[in-house]
């Protein structure tokens, strides 16, 4: 009790042992993982890889750094040498006789999680950090046997507890939980275990969940992308491998609906930047997803902007007149759109949350007008047109042909009059549309001239191999597949029209493609074909049946006449 410091202390205070018992236990807990310094274990490690023999402190000490890349050795590693399956052998022997130094143990665990799966491209790395986990695997129940039953080390407990991540598949179990919103069993084994965010633990764990969410069906997996965006944010490390296979999968989704979380969460100017700047040579994460993948973020970042700009700035100045209605029936052929803010506009972000935001994320991309002040400009591509509205009552609507316009496309301040964005008052324009009462339907002639129809639901399209064409002379359609059908046949080969026969023939060896026959609808239309993976044998093999190519839908027509 003296040694305790409690003759000074009054007896019925137990507080004051828990206190001294905690303290004992913490002390023993750090000792208990306690590693050995950086500096002598790089040393042991060094020495391991030159071949060179170890004392017997030195194989104690090399076990927290078999793992680590040695400078001297062009980032050689010890569990990549040859003679590092004796040196795990005799690690073995010793645990089965009961001799081996339980920090030792303790030492290789570290290397294990510590090791950069990633970042190794080396095969014998590779193999012998694979070796060390069946290593521990193996002697984990030996070490378990021999920590007893009373006071043990935090990473004891939690090893018994979580003996799954020495299994061959180390991170199954906590995917699944992260899946389910279940952290608590990662958050213990980060922290008793010492798992350091580089860790190839992180990044499996990550992809384990994305991938996993990735193999359900289209509504369960959407349910789950605000989970794995929550699991990404927390987890950044690897970010961009996640949102990789997240975007890839949610494009092969039915009808791919807009998802705000996933945009604002990809489109960030921290995370991938807004689409948009992929052509400027910005923004070149965007890259990493097939085109077909970036347009469809791109076309929800298209949408926004367009109701942005009719519900936050043309309502500043009452000047919709039923023009976000009007341009929303094309909203699926726009291709491309860029803000143009006046002066009045950004000086309203520091006031007005909706601006300022507005302005953020769009920020790389906006242009600014130079000598009008109170007026906002929108410009869209729809086609080969670039189309451009004004948020001001009273200023008509510009069309140009996108390959002659009278201004620079990606500039970044325009005069905002007759010089650049309005020349089309006096100067040649494609279009004009002046927004008198009732300019809708005229604005929807003008545009029909221009061959620019309002956006239709696309015809329903047949599974291949599901229904058999009755026209005579051509058989069941067979083969596409993702989901993706081959409209039925509308006519045997005529003069002046597309050989079906063939055309079927050549769609079902090209898994993934698909005919879109829109012919036959009440608004007119073309035969096309499209091509996600966008293959050239089999654009040379439509070429040849006299298809061309349309860069406004990214996808191959019949040219009727």
């Amino acid at each position: 009790m003296a040694v305790m410091g409690l003759h000074a202390g009054e007896f019925g205070k137990p507080e004051l042992v828990e206190k001294l018992t905690r303290e004992a236990e913490e002390l023993f807990q750090g000792f208990a993982r306690a590693k050995p310094s950086k500096e002598d274990a790089y040393a042991a490690a060094r020495t391991f890889v030159r071949g060179q023999p170890l004392d017997a402190w030195q194989r104690d000490l090399v076990a927290s750094a078999v793992a680590e890349p040695i400078r001297e050795q062009a980032g050689a590693m010890a569990l990549a040498s040859r003679q590092f399956p004796t040196l795990l052998a005799s690690y073995e022997a010793e645990t089965k006789r009961g001799d081996l130094w339980r920090l030792t143990w303790h030492g290789l665990l570290y290397s294990y999680f510590h090791f950069n799966l990633d970042g190794s491209r080396d095969d014998a790395a590779r193999a012998g950090w694979e070796a060390l986990r069946v290593f521990l695997e193996r002697t984990w129940p030996l070490i378990d046997r021999q920590a007893g039953k009373d006071l043990v080390p935090d990473w004891v407990n939690v090893l018994r507890l979580e003996a799954d991540v020495l299994t061959s598949r180390p991170v199954e179990k906590y995917s699944r939980a992260y899946l389910r919103g279940e952290t608590d069993a990662t958050d213990r084994l980060a922290a008793d275990l010492g798992i350091p965010p580089s860790s190839w633990f992180w990044h499996s764990l990550v992809l384990g969940a994305v991938h996993r969410a990735a193999a359900e069906v289209d509504a369960e997996f959407r349910r789950l992308v605000p989970q794995l965006i929550k699991l990404i944010q927390n987890k950044p490390g690897f970010r961009d491998e996640a949102i990789e296979v997240i975007l890839i999968r949610y494009h092969a989704c039915k009808g791919a609906p807009p998802d705000e979380l996933l945009r604002d969460f990809v489109c960030q100017p921290t995370v991938w930047r807004n689409p948009k700047l992929k052509a400027a040579g910005i923004a070149t994460a965007w890259n990493r997803v097939p085109d077909p993948v970036w347009q469809m973020v791109l076309s929800w970042v298209n949408e926004r902007n367009l109701k942005d700009f009719f519900d936050i700035l043309a309502a500043r100045n009452n000047a919709d007149e039923g023009r976000l209605a009007f341009w929303s029936k094309y909203l699926k052929q726009i291709t491309w759109t860029r803000l143009v803010f006046g002066a009045d506009t950004m000086s309203l972000k520091q006031s007005n949350a909706e601006v300022r935001n507005l302005i953020a994320r769009e920020e790389g991309a906006y242009a600014q007008l130079t000598r009008f002040l109170d007026f906002d400009g929108f410009m869209m591509q729809i086609g080969p047109y670039i189309i451009i509205e004004f948020s001001k009552t009273g200023k008509a609507c510009y069309g140009y042909q996108a390959d002659r316009l009278p201004f620079e496309r990606y500039a970044r301040h325009y005069d905002g009059g007759t010089e650049d964005l309005a020349a089309g008052y006096s100067q040649d324009r494609a279009l004009r549309i002046h927004h008198s009462k009732g300019w809708e339907w005229k604005a929807e002639q003008d545009l029909r001239k221009l061959g620019i129809v309002p956006d239709v639901a696309s015809p329903r399209r047949v599974a291949a191999g599901s229904v058999a064409d009755t026209t005579p002379g051509v058989g069941r359609t067979t083969g596409a597949g993702n989901g993706l059908g081959i409209a039925a046949a509308a006519s045997n080969s005529t003069a002046g029209r597309p050989d079906m026969t063939r055309l079927n023939a050549i769609i079902t060896r090209f898994r993934g493609a698909s005919i879109d026959d829109r012919r036959k609808s009440s608004s007119g239309g073309r035969l096309w074909v499209e091509d996600p993976l966008q293959r050239a044998q089999l654009a040379s093999e439509l070429k040849s049946l006299g298809f061309k190519w349309a860069n406004s839908r990214e996808a191959w027509y019949y040219p009727e006449s």
